[in-house]
């Protein structure tokens, strides 16, 4: 998608939806961090088709103390 294409879109938001469009557009701005690189995307992928037990959600809880 190009960026006349985003301002076209843009264009035809209702007002409404202004703040919520926004907020949307400026979060990848909103922290100066470098994108993701593809090795650590391989290990990513990789690391999600372990497919693996995990962890359940009461112990992950007793961790924080909750």
């Amino acid at each position: 998608m190009s960026k006349q294409q985003l301002h076209e879109l843009v264009d035809r938001l209702p007002e409404s939806e202004a703040l919520a469009a926004a907020r949307y557009l400026e979060f990848p701005i909103a922290y100066d961090e470098p994108p993701v690189d593809p090795e650590m995307l391989n290990r990513i992928d990789a690391a999600r088709a372990k497919n693996g037990p995990g962890i359940p959600h009461e112990e992950i809880l007793r961790g924080f103390g909750a």
